[in-house]
């Protein structure tokens, strides 16, 4: 099974971002002035991928980036942040404790996107400068994303490819974006330890000028909740 996220709609890395996708109830992290030109900003999206973590707040140094609870495997789009450092904060919803707070130095025109990665006890947040060549008509480019805490090392394998998508994947990291002729593709997730498929997706539809991330979230366990098993994630980031 693979379940489908789309952020945005348009983005121009160095203009003006239209968004769309998840209604999260997110408060502007820089106050516009129509009257005024926009400050400088970089361009942020932030996917909860911590399959324990409860629903959360979320705060960029002390601008409270959402009103609404940030449920696993959220996604909140692409948004304006301030230059400089930025301390990130994530705590339970309504609630004062803390739960992670990292700090990040964003840049001017730059678009990131930020992932919550592991358990509850242990989290973390891993941030990435997100940079594709123009998508065309009849290519679509994908990365990898390991967000599973207890998969292990892994390999990406797209069915009849001669070679694989991703090698040797560890927990969280993270591929570049690839250029993939648009149709419909079966991904295999075979663990580097034991040579087994532990997940398999067929049916995936990746559509020309499009940019995508493939997100593994979930746990491997046979104990994990059903909401919180292994799966795939396919998140639209830009479409031209």
């Amino acid at each position: 099974m693979i379940t489908t996220i789309k952020i945005s709609e348009k983005l121009k890395t160095f203009g003006v971002l239209m968004l769309i996708g998840l209604s999260l109830g997110l408060t502007s992290c820089l106050n516009d002035n129509d009257s005024t030109p926009l400050p400088p900003a970089a361009f942020i999206s932030i996917y909860h991928g911590s399959p324990d973590a409860p629903s959360l707040d979320v705060f960029a140094n002390s601008n409270r980036v959402t009103n609404n609870p940030f449920r696993y495997s959220e996604t909140i789009p692409y948004s304006r942040y301030y230059l400089g450092e930025r301390t990130f904060k994530f705590s339970p919803y309504n609630s004062v404790t803390s739960l992670l707070e990292k700090k990040f130095t964003v840049e001017e025109d730059v678009v990131y996107s930020m992932f919550l990665a592991g358990e509850a006890d242990d989290l973390d947040a891993i941030f990435v400068t997100d940079e594709w060549e123009t998508p065309v008509q009849r290519e679509a480019q994908l990365r990898f994303v390991h967000l599973s805490p207890d998969a292990g090392l892994l390999e990406i394998q797209i069915a009849d490819a001669d070679t694989p998508f991703v090698d040797e994947a560890e927990f969280k990291s993270y591929s570049d974006f690839e250029s993939l002729d648009s149709g419909t593709y079966t991904f295999r997730v075979v663990s580097k330890a034991s040579g087994e498929t532990i997940l398999s997706s067929n049916s995936v539809e990746l559509r020309g000028n499009r940019v995508y991330t493939l997100i593994l979230r979930g746990m491997q366990s046979a104990d994990a909740e059903a909401d919180k098993k292994l799966n795939l994630q396919l998140v639209t980031n830009y479409i031209n």
